[in-house]
């Protein structure tokens, strides 16, 4: 752990000093988790391929902001988190409700191939699940539950201490069980509301 922040320290050191190739070993790094991250946040396979893109490139243009000696995942995904959050207030709620909606009844969008690949990422329980909570929530459980972060790593993306976030994530455990439709209490994604220490 030791010598990977090491190693991390001198790709920005040298990306820094004016060379751009060290920058493309930190997205190698980084690139599927902050994928999955934005994903889960906003639920669009295209949208969150576009944000990881969008965020690489806002962390390279401020990268003289980033301190030394401080977790560079965090600072990476604050920045992550953000994009996402101003995205999702982009967004018209009301039209996305109705195109959900649609694909819920009918069962396939009119690009299906894309649909199919998305059930894939996400099974669908886990899908209906998230639409339940906001993106404060979903970004915690995404933390949390799927990315197996802990509570003193979310606290430097979150600005609450990790027994807020701790509490906070059983509040939104239990409010997606609440809208669970017959899981026997526990989601398709693994996790169950009360259960151990998530």
């Amino acid at each position: 752990m030791v010598d990977e922040q090491l190693e991390l320290e001198e790709w920005v050191s040298a990306v820094r000093k004016g060379d751009k190739e060290p920058y493309g070993c930190i997205v190698r790094k980084y690139q599927q988790a902050l994928y999955v991250y934005c994903f889960h946040l906003l639920l669009q396979r295209e949208e969150a391929e576009d944000a990881v893109q969008d965020v690489f490139v806002k962390a390279y243009e401020k990268l003289h902001l980033y301190v030394e000696g401080k977790s560079f995942s965090a600072w990476l995904y604050k920045i992550a988190h953000h994009h996402c959050i101003n995205l999702l207030k982009k967004r018209q709620r009301m039209r996305l409700l109705g195109w959900w909606m649609r694909v819920n009844e009918s069962g396939h969008s009119g690009d299906e191939g894309s649909e199919r690949l998305e059930r894939q990422e996400l099974t669908l329980a886990a899908w209906r699940t998230l639409q339940h909570l906001n993106h404060t929530e979903r970004a915690l459980v995404t933390l949390r539950v799927v990315q197996g972060k802990s509570y003193e790593e979310i606290a430097d993306v979150f600005p609450l201490r990790p027994e807020a976030l701790r509490k906070k994530s059983r509040e939104s455990q239990d409010k997606a069980e609440k809208n669970m439709d017959g899981n026997g209490g526990e989601s398709e994604c693994g996790w169950r509301a009360g259960g151990s220490g998530v």
